[in-house]
């Protein structure tokens, strides 16, 4: 039979084995969600800028309120959109 002190060293060994490749995943998915909060925020920059370029186009055609409005329009109703396509996906 072994002893307890042999029965604690193979478990830490075990442990120590199983950290370090769980650390080695957890380094590559910080680095995933890293990536991904970035990619979120150059795509929010991307957007604002479309949606103020769609409200300076309009006010090329139109008065500023009315343009404000439409501009906002457009966001409500691709919003909704999404949120259909969403609860749509999600059933």
């Amino acid at each position: 039979m072994e002893t307890v002190a042999d029965v604690i060293i193979k478990f830490l060994d075990l442990l120590e084995a199983q950290f370090a490749d769980f650390r080695g995943k957890l380094f590559k998915v910080l680095i995933a969600i890293g990536l991904l909060i970035v990619a979120l925020v150059l795509a929010m920059t991307g957007f604002i800028m479309f949606v103020v370029g769609v409200y300076q186009g309009f006010c090329v055609f139109m008065p500023n309120f009315l343009a404000a409005f439409a501009v906002a329009l457009l966001s409500f109703l691709m919003g909704g959109g999404l949120i259909l396509w969403a609860k749509k996906k999600m059933s």
